[in-house]
């Protein structure tokens, strides 16, 4: 995956939209899970950001994979950042993605 902004925006989106699935299958409960990854993946997010615009390419690629890391329970969606083709589209030839 590239160091650069996008790829860390692709990967905070799918997650938050992960996270609130989970909190609306939850509900009513689930409110304080949800807002504690929220930020955890908010913040990783930033962070990323951060290091990429001041050109830490190994903090960048740590958080990173702490984000993919938060990913990873998703991992067979086909909107799954690791899926997505350079363009934005399921990857055909990453194993659980549909063309």
């Amino acid at each position: 995956m590239p160091l650069d902004q996008q790829t860390g925006v692709r990967a905070y989106q799918f997650i938050v939209d992960r996270l609130e699935d989970r909190r609306r299958e939850h509900y009513p409960a689930g409110r304080e899970a949800y807002e504690a990854d929220w930020t955890v993946a908010h913040d990783l997010e930033k962070d990323f950001a951060e290091a990429v615009h001041a050109g830490d390419l190994a903090t960048a690629e740590r958080l990173l994979q702490q984000l993919m890391d938060m990913a990873a329970p998703w991992c067979d969606h086909p909107h799954h950042p690791a899926n997505q083709a350079r363009n934005g589209e399921a990857d055909p030839t990453v194993p659980g993605t549909r063309s």
